[in-house]
């Protein structure tokens, strides 16, 4: 099995600078918010960091801020069984 422990982003989809969730307080984690205020993007970033694509099908040059235009930056730390591992994204397109 494994467990997200922390993910950290910067400048994906409407986000901007500094944004991360500490994930392995928990075994169940809740993301609640209004229409529009990317909740939805969250587990589109952890799939750009886990496989380096995204299940709606979003390009790579769609993923920055359009408002930063200076790429992104995914960084997402695990724990399966085995071991712990840290997978890291960037993008400056």
């Amino acid at each position: 099995m494994i467990t997200l422990q922390t993910l950290k982003w910067d400048n994906c989809f409407s986000y901007g600078s500094g944004n991360e969730l500490q994930l392995n307080d928990n075994t169940v984690t809740q993301i609640l918010g209004t229409n529009g205020m990317g909740k939805s993007s969250i587990p589109l970033i952890i799939e750009e960091a886990l496989y380096n694509k995204n299940s709606k099908g979003i390009k790579k040059a769609d993923i920055p801020n359009r408002y930063v235009n200076n790429g992104y930056n995914i960084y997402l730390s695990f724990r399966s069984e085995e071991h712990t591992s840290e997978l890291q994204s960037q993008s400056n397109i």
